[in-house]
C-alpha cells in the first residue's frame, strides 16, 4: 500500500504558473512602494531576503495591497510572479470549516450533530460530534503522519479511495475520550469533507468550486487532482511506490487540497472575515481558542496568531504556506513558498513582516 507522509499540517497542494500573467520585480516595486515607506519595504524584504525566500507574498490593508515580494522559479524553471498559483496545504482546511458552517447557517446541520449521524458505522460516533472534529478534539488518529493507511490505490476511483480511509479510520482506537484533549489530526478533515458531501449532496470539490471559488471568482484556485500529472508541479507532488510524498484521489479532500494564489487568497480572507461567505458571527466562532490548555489556539480550521490575528499553516513536500487575517487592523497577509523554507520560518513571517508597519 502506499504511504501518505508528511502532509506537514495536513497538506497536499498545487501551483498552476500555467495561469499566471507576467508582473515585474519592477511593478511590484512601485505598487509596494507608494503604499508604505520606504524604510518599511526595506525591512520587510530584509526579513525575505536574509533567508532566501522563494515565493510570493502579499499583504493588503483595507482590501489594497501595500506590499508585495516574489522571488524565484517554477517547477519548469519559468520566473514566479505575483498571480503564481501555488499548493496552500493545510491552509485548505478552512476552506472545509467554512463549508461547513455555511450548511449550518442554511440550517441542514449542527457542530452538536453526533457523527453516528453520519457515520452508523463508527462505533464511538454515539460519543463524538461535528465540533469536535473541527476543533481536533476527536481524539482520532492522524491518518497522515501517525500511521499508514492501507486500502487505498491509484487504481481506486474517489469514492472506493474514500470508502477505504473511512473503514481504516473506524477500525482505529482511539488516542483519548473525545473532548478530553487537542490533537491535529488530519482524518478529522478527511470526515468533515464526507460530511460536507453527505449534508450537500455534491462531491466535496464541486461544492467549494460552486460555493466559493465561484461566487468569489478565485480563477487561480483549483484541487489537487485537477493539476497533479503537470510537469510544472511534479516535483512537489511524487507518485510511486517508495515515494514519501504520495496523493491518491480523494485523499486529501478537506485537509490539504487546494492550491491557489495571491489574488484569489485575499478575495477568500476578505469573504470569510467580513460577511459575505458566512456571518460575522460564525467567523468569530471559528476563531475562537477550543483548546487554551496545549497552546495552539486551535479554533475551526483557523488558529490565533500575531497582534490578535487569525489562519492556519501548511507544507508537503517542497512548499510552504500561511495565511493571515486581521480584522481590527485591516490586515490580510499570504504567503507561499516553493523552495522548503522552514515551517516554522513561514510560521514566524505574520510577526517579523507586520512589525514594521503596525503601529
Amino acid at each position: 500500500m502506499k504511504k501518505l507522509i508528511a502532509i506537514i499540517s495536513s497538506v497536499m497542494i498545487i501551483c498552476s504558473t500555467a495561469a499566471c500573467s507576467n508582473v515585474s520585480p519592477s511593478d511590484t516595486e512601485q505598487t509596494t512602494a507608494a503604499a508604505i515607506t520606504a524604510d518599511q519595504k526595506e525591512a520587510m524584504d530584509g526579513v525575505l531576503k536574509r533567508n532566501n525566500f522563494k515565493g510570493v507574498a502579499s499583504l493588503t490593508k483595507n482590501g489594497e495591497v501595500i506590499y508585495q515580494y516574489v522571488n524565484g522559479k517554477d517547477k519548469s524553471n519559468n520566473d514566479l510572479t505575483i498571480d503564481s498559483s501555488m499548493y496552500i496545504g493545510s491552509v485548505s482546511k478552512q476552506f472545509c470549516a467554512t463549508s461547513i458552517m455555511m450548511l449550518r447557517e442554511q440550517g441542514k446541520l449542527s457542530v452538536d450533530d453526533k457523527l453516528e449521524k453520519y457515520f452508523p458505522e463508527y462505533e464511538v460516533g454515539k460519543d463524538m460530534t461535528v465540533k469536535n472534529l473541527l476543533t481536533m478534539r476527536s481524539g482520532i488518529i492522524d491518518m497522515v503522519n501517525e500511521a499508514t493507511c492501507d486500502g487505498v490505490s491509484f487504481d481506486n476511483t474517489e469514492d472506493e479511495n474514500i470508502a477505504a480511509v473511512k473503514e481504516w479510520i473506524f477500525a482505529q482506537p482511539l488516542k483519548f475520550e473525545p473532548d478530553s484533549k487537542y490533537a491535529y489530526s488530519n482524518s478529522n478533515y478527511f470526515l468533515l469533507a464526507d460530511i460536507v458531501k453527505q449534508v450537500s449532496g455534491k462531491r466535496y470539490h464541486d461544492f467549494v468550486r460552486e460555493n466559493i471559488f465561484e461566487p468569489l471568482k478565485m480563477t487561480h484556485s483549483g484541487f489537487v487532482e485537477e493539476v497533479k500529472d503537470n510537469p510544472a508541479w511534479a516535483e512537489g507532488l511524487t507518485r510511486g511506490e517508495d515515494n514519501g510524498n504520495v496523493i491518491e484521489t480523494g485523499l486529501s479532500n478537506g485537509a490539504g487540497d487546494i492550491a491557489s494564489n495571491a489574488a484569489d487568497m485575499d478575495a477568500w480572507m476578505s469573504a470569510i472575515s467580513e460577511g459575505k461567505l458566512i456571518s460575522k458571527e460564525t467567523f468569530l466562532e471559528m476563531t475562537e481558542n477550543y483548546s487554551p490548555d496545549a497552546g495552539t489556539g486551535y479554533g475551526y480550521g483557523l488558529m490565533k496568531m500575531f497582534d490578535g490575528g487569525t489562519g492556519h499553516p501548511g507544507a508537503i513536500g517542497t512548499y510552504n504556506s500561511i495565511d493571515y487575517i486581521n480584522v481590527e487592523r485591516g490586515l490580510r497577509l499570504f504567503v507561499s513558498s516553493n523552495k522548503s523554507s522552514a515551517q516554522t520560518y513561514i510560521d514566524s513571517l505574520p510577526g517579523a513582516l507586520l512589525k514594521n508597519i503596525i503601529q
